[in-house]
């Protein structure tokens, strides 16, 4: 296909060629082609097949092409690839693009040639053209994920004043590099009469954002469904992690249809809150990725035309965030030994080797599958699963599963779920038949015989939620247990709330509570919350009054009052939030017992050959590096967080990984002999990782001359001046001034101005403060074999 922005060479040729044979228009619909083509001109028609280049409009509106044609026989052809670039669905009517094929055998089609303008119209039906799509997500592209080379060392120490002193020190030890993270953590007690160290987790992981796939080596815990049960292992770990892509939406959503009689702007309203807001063309249009929803909802699309009419469609929606887009898989599978005693003993493994596999596929937007698998010795599981979408009715989840081996039994589950604004439920049921075991059943905790739990939430007007739940649990030899409750709250604007809630175990009359509790916001990041409630037939009450500490850093404080039964308590504490961590100091009262404690939580960076303390870093983080310049703001998506500090960094603890993130430096504030390529730039941290945000500054070793002749005069503008150590050259200005770069210690000047030659010699040192210096008078003395006198 050739499409031309303009007439291609030949085009006055072919038009004096259409006006000779005149002006006549082909009217297509499926009509035999003897009844397509008629003539406005008495000349004969030719048999000879000659191409055309036609402006094309679609439906009476300029597209702006010209597309190629070609005559033969008195009827236009075009080839597939010609018609799809135009914006018909070759594939709706069966053409291919290599093929030609005549516009008067298309179904549907009719067009008039225009032969004097040479120039198209094609009337085409929206049910053969391809529909304009757009995302009202607006998704940009995120850069590749990096990570610089660093060792970081997150601690929270808890020293606690009784009888006996205690001291607790947990702490994590992440090295990380762009080959992946490689993190221990534990937890040290030094107590009078204890002092051991207990290992939580050590691992390596390493992720693919390409494949969106992660593999861990170390500890970890198994995938599981709604149906199955996880555990932790040391071993190994593949799974994917569809945290690696943010934006990815892994659910279907919904997509929605409509029809543009000419160019309008379209308005999507979900629950007649306004989603996006955009143009199309005219045409049929699809809006993918319809935002704003979970559970049933109204979508209503209203497009505008040139003349302001609006044209309104509505349809219901149903989003469910548990099944997978059509064509996406999710999967884990892990194999190594069974932990025990996890947060008790360090290196407690099974000796017997074990395996898992949890699977997820969308088959479509209404069914997702489901499947699992674990493997030890002596026991074998399986099982299979699916969740189905019942149109508007909610979605419907079941699965089934069997083991073999020591452990031989069945599981099944049935469960509903059904969401809109005005009443949500949600239930599920899980019957274990036999001795049905899994992993965490062979290693002694059994699987549940029955399971059943009911949540019905019921919102009331626009402030009120009235919420009942059932919770059943049935395990082997131990006795059952059957929870009922309800919850009604009540939300007074944004600064007060209140909560009545109460619980009954329908297996243990004696077993049941009621409680109250209220919330009010006091104003400036302060809120007072209180409740009281029976339990067990035991009074309680609590009051708090907390002010938490700013993002931005800064003081905290807070202090409680209550009676648990028989015990009454006081508390109150105070916090610090600074760049470099936080201190959190507490002094209690239990029943008149006293005691105080202290607790400081931060973390340590080692990257760039620095030592930089810091808040608890969870995630991915940059260590900005300004070449040493300290005292330069830095912005973090456009709100300053700080200043390098003497050694010109600073470090940001709480970037998104995987995601955009803004980093700039107030370039206003560097020293005047500074020079920087760019001041901001996005950067995309790996999961766990730091990277080294780094604006090179370089110092400009630069200072204003004012030069004097020989006689004593300032030079005249114009003069020429070259430096010698730096090979440049430049001119003096008004008043003898002159500029010079890339000073040395010990500089040369050599000066021309007419008769003129003359030299100078000055020392330079760069200032402390930054400042580009003005240095002189200094007088030129004549070369040798120089008349030294200027004209």
């Amino acid at each position: 296909m050739r499409i031309r922005q303009g007439p291609p060479p030949h085009w006055h040729g072919l038009r004096a060629a259409a006006l000779a044979v005149g002006l006549f228009a082909l009217n297509c619909s499926g009509a035999p082609a003897q009844e397509s083509l008629a003539f406005t001109d008495t000349g004969a028609r030719t048999s000879t097949p000659h191409d055309l280049y036609l402006a094309v409009s679609l439906n009476g509106q300029s597209t702006s092409l010209i597309a190629h044609f070609r005559e033969t026989d008195g009827h236009l052809v075009a080839t597939g690839k010609d018609l799809s670039d135009l914006g018909l669905a070759i594939e709706r009517i069966g053409i291919a693009p290599t093929a030609e094929v005549r516009l008067d055998a298309i179904p549907g089609l009719r067009y008039s040639y225009n032969a004097s303008a040479q120039a198209i119209d094609l009337q085409v039906p929206d049910s053969i053209r391809t529909p304009y799509r757009f995302d009202t997500r607006q998704l940009s592209t995120t850069p590749p994920a990096t990570s610089s080379r660093g060792l970081l060392i997150n601690y929270d120490a808890f020293a606690q004043s009784e009888a006996s002193a205690r001291l607790a020190l947990w702490s994590e030890e992440r090295y990380f590099d762009p080959e992946g993270v490689f993190s221990t953590t534990g937890i040290a007690y030094l107590y009078d009469n204890l002092n051991r160290y207990t290992r939580y987790d050590t691992s390596w992981n390493r992720s693919d954002p390409a494949a969106l796939t992660t593999t861990q080596l170390g500890d970890t815990i198994t995938s599981s469904l709604s149906w199955t049960r996880s555990i932790r292992l040391g071993g190994f770990q593949w799974r994917s992690n569809f945290a690696l892509r943010p934006d990815l939406v892994t659910f279907p959503l919904p997509a929605l249809a409509g029809t543009a009689v000419v160019p309008s702007s379209v308005d999507l309203y979900v629950n007649s809150v306004r989603q996006y807001s955009g143009n199309v063309p005219s045409g049929p249009f699809i809006v993918n990725n319809v935002p704003g929803i979970t559970g049933a909802g109204q979508a209503t699309v209203i497009t505008h035309d040139a003349l302001g009419r609006t044209v309104s469609t509505s349809l219901p929606l149903y989003v469910d965030t548990r099944l997978l887009t059509p064509g996406l898989s999710s999967y884990s599978f892990e194999a190594g030994f069974l932990r025990r005693n996890y947060g008790l003993e360090s290196f407690d493994y099974d000796s017997r080797p074990a395996a898992s596999g949890s699977a997820r596929y969308g088959v479509n937007n209404l069914l997702t599958l489901e499947g699992h698998a674990e493997a030890t010795s002596g026991l074998y599981n399986a099982g299979a699963g699916a969740l189905v979408r019942l149109g508007m009715a909610g979605v419907v989840n079941g699965s089934v599963s069997g083991s073999t081996g020591r452990l031989a039994g069945t599981q099944v589950s049935l469960g509903y779920e059904y969401i809109q604004p005005r009443f949500s439920v949600d239930a599920q049921t899980i019957r274990a038949y036999g001795n049905y075991g899994d992993l965490a059943a062979r290693d002694g905790t059994p699987v549940p015989s029955a399971t059943d739990t009911v949540t019905l939430s019921l919102p009331l007007f626009s402030q009120q939620t009235l919420s009942l739940s059932y919770i059943g649990y049935r395990y082997p030899f131990a006795p059952p247990s059957a929870i009922g409750s309800v919850s009604y709250t009540f939300n007074f604007g944004n600064l007060a709330s209140m909560n009545l809630s109460a619980y009954q175990d329908f297996r243990q009359q004696d077993s049941r509570g009621v409680f109250l509790s209220l919330s009010f916001g006091l104003g400036h990041n302060t809120s007072l919350n209180t409740s009281v409630g029976r339990q067990s037939g035991q009074s309680n009450y609590n009051v708090n009054t907390v002010r938490p500490p700013d993002y931005s850093g800064g003081w905290g404080w807070g202090v409680q009052a209550g009676d648990t039964g028989a015990v009454p308590f006081q508390q109150a504490q105070l916090q610090y939030l600074g760049n470099d961590g936080e201190v959190t100091a507490i002094a209690q009262n239990f029943s008149g017992r006293a005691n105080g404690s202290l607790d400081v939580t931060g973390a340590l960076v080692l990257m760039d050959r620095v030592i930089e303390p810091s808040r608890r870093i969870d995630d991915g983080f940059a260590l900005v590096s300004t070449d040493g310049v300290a005292g330069i703001p830095v912005l973090h998506e456009n709100r300053v967080i700080g200043t390098t500090d003497s050694s010109g960094h600073l470090l940001i603890p709480d970037l998104n990984a995987y995601q955009h993130n803004q980093i700039a430096i107030d370039s206003m504030k560097l020293p005047a002999d500074a020079r920087i390529a760019t001041t901001s730039a996005d950067f995309v941290p790996q999961s766990q990782s730091g990277v080294l945000a780094h604006f090179g500054v370089t110092r400009y070793s630069a200072a204003s001359i004012i030069l004097h002749g020989p006689n004593g005069e300032v030079l005249p503008p114009g003069a020429r001046v070259h430096h010698v150590e730096s090979g440049k050259d430049t001119i003096v200005g008004y008043d003898g001034l002159t500029f010079i770069e890339d000073l040395e210690p010990d500089n040369h000047l050599l000066i021309e101005s007419g008769a003129l030659h003359c030299s100078v010699e000055f020392a330079y040192a760069r200032p402390r403060d930054g400042s580009l210096p003005t240095l002189g008078p200094l007088t030129c003395k004549p070369l040798a074999g120089a008349s030294g006198v200027a004209p």
